[in-house]
């Protein structure tokens, strides 16, 4: 099942402890030892990271209350999330889209 939450109140940073997070992602898999995997968009943590910055930056730009930005967020939240897969060991690979025949 995949669901999204919207929240006013993130949970602070598992990595640095802030309350700087912007978004959290629950996988749809699951660590060898059974633990859920939540990649997590920290403005401390993950100003290094190539995707990661540049989705930071879309926010900070005010990208996320701009419609007319909403292909670029997408483009970038799907980075993002690629590299937080990577992170992971994981990658992230497209399924052929289904004959119209």
């Amino acid at each position: 099942m995949r669901e999204i939450v919207r929240s006013q109140d993130l949970p602070s940073c598992s990595r640095c402890g802030r309350d700087r997070l912007l978004t959290t992602a629950r996988m749809p898999m699951q660590t060898a030892s059974g633990q859920p995997i939540e990649l997590e968009l920290c403005e401390v943590c993950d100003a290094d990271k190539p995707a990661a910055a540049a989705l930071l930056a879309f926010f900070t730009e005010g990208g996320g209350h701009d419609v007319s930005r909403s292909t670029e967020g997408a483009r970038l939240l799907m980075e993002w999330t690629k590299e937080g897969m990577a992170d992971h060991g994981w990658s992230w690979v497209e399924r052929p889209s289904p004959s119209l025949n």
